[in-house]
């Protein structure tokens, strides 16, 4: 499975008086990395990251590299010369940004058809299943949130 941006934003940003499913689900799949689930993701999709974050939670930047460590099970893939040959042919053909068509490239560079993400850009994009909602049908999905309720969290979705 591929890890996209949205994901680590969505939980980097999650406000703890009003957790959306959004940002919870995306705290599940990050976890579930952590507990090793093996996962994929590009230094494009970590730069992203702490772009958005240099600019809209500045005092994360720390926390979310740290983070990246803890993801044992995570690896980071630098994209090739090729992979960003290839998204810049497909770019206009589909309603995504470079960096996403870099990621598609990469995914099929090494043959991964599931991509965690919220953007439903994705969907579009056939031989790659975006893969979401269907977390929070886990009954792991549950012990987490009950998990951050007890950590003080306020959820905004029923259980």
């Amino acid at each position: 499975m591929f890890i996209d941006s949205t994901i680590f934003v969505k939980w980097m940003s999650a406000d703890k008086t009003s957790l959306s499913l959004e940002a919870a689900i995306s705290g599940y799949i990050l976890e579930k990395v952590r507990a090793g689930m093996k996962a994929f993701t590009t230094t494009l999709v970590k730069d992203e990251v702490l772009i958005w974050l240099s600019r809209y939670r500045i005092r994360e930047l720390r926390k979310f590299l740290l983070s990246l460590r803890a993801l044992g099970s995570l690896q980071i893939v630098q994209p090739t010369l090729e992979d960003e040959e290839i998204a810049s042919r497909n770019f206009s053909k589909y309603p995504l940004g470079i960096s996403d068509l870099i990621n598609i490239s990469v995914m099929r560079r090494l043959d991964i058809s599931e991509i965690a993400s919220t953007d439903r850009g994705f969907d579009e994009i056939s031989g790659i299943k975006r893969v979401f909602e269907e977390f929070s049908l886990e009954d792991e999905f549950r012990s987490f949130s009950k998990r951050l309720i007890s950590l003080g969290y306020k959820l905004d979705y029923k259980l």
